[in-house]
């Protein structure tokens, strides 16, 4: 795993083919290496990516090139996804994250869904899925504390895990760390990441108000039962300014490498991973004097040997949804796709909108939703031109990851909640937020509309 992080960062700053190579095997014997992990969805996974090889090589002829670029893609995400990972491991040893995280959980009801959401939503920037591990049992524990009635408890732990569950899913749409902008700004020119997010951070806050005043209303009758006696939390305000602090440096030091090296966004996260992972453990142990540096290296090793491991059935499922989507896209004629845009010409905003919400059947297949953002990327790179402005199609492509993420009971988001809380995933996703799914997507098509100034 640390073989093909350095590999492909050298590949990315110097263009030679002989560390692309490198990456590319350290990432094949990955996948021989992680046999042991292999489960149903993997194997399943596997069966279509040798379905689709044989089908692109058999029946449609395709050039040595275009596996070729489909591994790289896998490779690429996987390597990425590594290097995330560093991120989250460290952020998993930190106490400002269990700070901030307690604070949240411990907020009045009619604050908590706001809370809850912006806060799992910033903080999934540095900490990923972890902070779903995070905040699930701190959620159950302040639920045990209340010591309310059965019925009346549900109801409350329902209303924090929705708000913690979408909280997580719209962070995709603009988080510099997410996976969805990394697939797309890698297959669609023209993309700029910064407009994307600032777009992005519209969309989410036209979300989080329609979502608030939908929770607000479903539980209307559960505010009045409420004990007005709870106690006051004071706000973690050191706390607060670490994990600030982290979210800038992690911004700083990306944008100056990616100015420095005259290279996109993605490039400078690359770089800024181990950087950043490497000063907040010095900072943690900032106050051991002169042990402090090899208490640091001692903890890096450890979440280079011991936890990055833990992410070896995640790597597997990303980077063969990668491929598939990747190969898949191949096979779609881009001449009939094109056709059929100019002879279905629809406005802007209805075209985004329709982008955003065709992702949503595909994910109850059980189909990952960065193979669809690759499989969409790809055909959209492809177009001669694009029948939209490429920030915003990208945008369209990562909101209808978001929607996904709320919808399907096989998103690795749902699953997880379900894993660690006990509820069904068809109740957490179909029961729970089909409604919202729904206002979000309205919602989503008024933003476009706005966007694209009514075209």
């Amino acid at each position: 795993m640390i073989l093909l992080m350095l590999m492909t960062l050298l590949s990315r700053a110097t263009d030679l083919g002989y560390f692309e190579i490198a990456s590319d095997a350290s990432a094949a014997m990955l996948y021989f290496l992680c046999w042991r992990l292999i489960k149903w969805r993997e194997v399943y996974l596997l069966s279509v990516c040798a379905g689709l090889s044989a089908l692109a090589y058999f029946v449609f002829d395709m050039p040595f090139a275009v596996y070729e670029a489909a591994f790289a893609q896998a490779s690429f995400l996987m390597a990425f996804l590594l290097l995330l990972a560093l991120l989250h491991e460290t952020a998993m040893t930190s106490p400002t994250i269990s700070e901030c995280g307690h604070y949240l959980t411990k907020q009045p009801p009619k604050q908590r869904y706001l809370a809850i959401f912006s806060g799992t939503n910033l903080m999934s920037v540095l900490f990923n899925l972890g902070i779903v591990s995070l905040l699930t049992p701190l959620i159950k524990k302040g639920l045990e504390d209340e010591k309310a009635e059965p019925a009346i408890t549900a109801l409350r732990e329902r209303r924090q895990l929705t708000a913690m569950l979408r909280g997580f899913a719209w962070g995709v749409v603009w988080s510099p760390t997410a996976m969805a902008p990394l697939a797309v700004m890698e297959l669609i020119d023209g993309i700029s990441r910064e407009l994307w997010t600032v777009y992005g951070l519209v969309c989410t806050g036209a979300v989080l108000c329609v979502g608030w005043m939908e929770d607000i209303w479903r539980f209307r009758k559960l505010q009045r039962t409420a004990p007005a006696n709870r106690a006051h939390i004071a706000f973690p305000k050191a706390a607060f300014l670490r994990f600030m602090l982290v979210l800038v440096s992690l911004f700083s030091v990306t944008m100056t490498v990616s100015i420095l090296a005259d290279d996109t966004i993605v490039f400078g996260l690359l770089v800024a991973c181990p950087l950043i992972m490497l000063g907040w453990l010095i900072a943690q142990n900032w106050d051991k004097g002169q042990a402090a540096i090899s208490a640091t290296m001692h903890q890096a090793w450890h979440i280079c040997h011991n936890q990055l491991p833990h992410n070896g059935r995640i790597i597997f499922a990303l980077s063969a949804s990668g491929y598939i989507g990747k190969i898949s896209a191949e096979m779609v004629p881009i001449e009939f796709v094109a056709m059929l845009i100019d002879r279905f010409a629809m406005p802007d905003f209805l075209f985004l909108t329709l982008m955003s919400f065709i992702m949503v059947p595909f994910s109850f297949l059980g189909v990952s939703p960065i193979m669809m953002a690759v499989f969409f990327g790809s055909i959209l790179g492809a177009l001669p031109v694009l029948p939209v402005d490429p920030t915003l199609a990208a945008l369209a492509i990562s909101s209808g990851w978001a929607l996904s993420m709320t919808t399907s009971p096989f998103a690795t988001l749902v699953l997880l909640i379900s894993n660690l809380n006990g509820t069904r995933p068809s109740k957490l996703a179909l029961g729970w937020n089909t409604g919202f799914s729904a206002l979000a997507l309205a919602t989503l098509s008024v933003v476009f509309f706005i966007l694209t100034g009514g075209q």
